[in-house]
């Protein structure tokens, strides 16, 4: 199945780029990109958004179209759009131009699921992209800190740890939507595998594999254990 992509970002040279990369192996596909707040108030107006399973934001962007200023706090507003007025739980990677970038720890803070440090040296580039990739395809990235150029949240919100305690009380996806305000059973679902992928450590992904054991049952042991005990 294609992971359907919107690019949120003024830099039509970078998304240009970013784009090719990201759809090389046809698992993703650049469906639009907007490059202001404006644009990107319009676009969701038009209700696009229902077409679109992951979004990649630049936190710095201006206003308007051609406008030269740009601010961060638009990206953040974006965001925060995204997450509570129309209720989009797929991926979000915000960019950020330093590894160091307060602004994408604060977008960790705020419902972003990464944050992508944009300028990479040159021969970290393929790295780079192949994390953003995985990213957005729900998979998780285990890459040494040295390397890394997305940075993950690694904390479990209350919204994530009430998903957790529905499903241990064995909810339905759909109930769980209905609950706690998801579009459809399979975005809840969406949400509850990436949770599973944040809470699970490595040995407890090598039981998955050595003993076949199912990742939700195990992920809802390792809650109960170590996050409800």
């Amino acid at each position: 199945m294609t992971t359907k992509v919107l690019i949120i970002d003024d830099d039509e040279a970078f998304v240009e780029i970013l784009a090719e990369f990201l759809e090389d192996d046809g698992q993703i596909k650049v469906v639009d990109r907007v490059g202001s707040e404006r644009d990107c108030q319009e676009w969701l107006a038009c209700g696009k958004l229902e077409s679109v399973d992951a979004v990649v934001l630049d936190l710095r962007l201006p206003f308007e179209s051609g406008d030269k200023r740009t601010d961060s706090r638009i990206g953040l507003r974006i965001l925060n759009s995204l997450r509570d007025t129309h209720r989009f739980f797929g991926p979000i990677i915000v960019l950020t131009n330093s590894r160091d970038s307060a602004d994408g720890k604060e977008a960790l803070g705020n419902g972003c699921d990464g944050y992508l440090c944009k300028h990479a040296p040159a021969d970290q580039v393929p790295v780079m992209v192949n994390e953003l990739k995985m990213a957005l395809l729900g998979d998780v990235v285990i890459v040494s800190r040295e390397l890394r150029h997305v940075f993950f949240r690694d904390d479990v919100s209350a919204k994530e740890a009430k998903l957790m305690d529905l499903l241990s009380q064995d909810r339905s996806w759909s109930e769980i939507a209905q609950a706690l305000g998801y579009k459809s059973s399979k975005a809840a679902a969406n949400v509850g595998d990436r949770i599973f992928d944040k809470i699970l450590t490595e040995e407890d992904r090598r039981r998955l594999v050595n003993n076949g054991v199912k990742k939700r049952d195990l992920a809802l042991e390792v809650w109960r254990a170590r996050h409800r005990s």
